[in-house]
């Protein structure tokens, strides 16, 4: 018997490793486009308060909130897009 390993049970964890990583960075990315599509959705309930300076906003909050939504929907924009769906043209 020999007691030499074969290379490629060698590199067998790293590959694993390797996919591993790529899974869950697949995963986290997906959850932050979720975040801010959704998040894109629901900030422009907060334009009507921020427009009459209700709850203490300020011009610069305002802004600041339109800047946060727009970062949201550039983000956010492929959440859930799959390449399947693109339109064929005719």
């Amino acid at each position: 018997m020999s007691s030499q390993t074969s290379p490629s049970s060698t590199r067998s964890p790293i590959r694993i490793g390797s996919s591993l990583s790529t899974a869950c960075r697949n995963k986290a990315i997906a959850g932050v486009r979720a975040a801010a599509f959704w998040a894109a959705v629901v900030l422009p309930l907060a334009y009507v308060p921020a427009a009459y300076g209700a709850m203490g906003f300020e011009t610069w909050s305002a802004l600041g909130l339109i800047a946060v939504h727009m970062v949201c929907v550039v983000i956010g924009h492929e959440h859930n897009a799959s390449p399947d769906n693109t339109p064929s043209h005719a």
